[in-house]
């Protein structure tokens, strides 16, 4: 983060937020399964093989991972400081 907001020439607090929240966003969608992105997937995939694609049910499952607890932590931790005031 600190290297990023030295490229952009950004304040490090407003990087770390816009980071966090992507980070969560992505995680949250590697942590998920059964979703229409591994549907889409499993469609590239069968239409490469040319196969016919049965669609399956499944239970939409969502793993903690430590990427999304840090990510997570990130973002509360920015909320923290931010309305304590430590940082503005």
């Amino acid at each position: 983060m600190v290297g990023v907001s030295a490229i952009f020439n950004t304040n490090l607090v407003n990087t770390m937020f816009y980071g966090s929240c992507f980070f969560t966003f992505f995680a949250f969608l590697m942590s998920t399964t059964g979703d229409a992105l591994s549907k889409n997937s499993q469609v590239a995939v069968f239409d490469t093989l040319l196969g016919s694609y049965k669609p399956q049910h499944e239970k939409m499952t969502f793993t903690i991972s430590p990427f999304l607890i840090g990510s997570v932590l990130c973002l509360v931790v920015y909320f923290v400081l931010y309305y304590l005031g430590v940082i503005s």
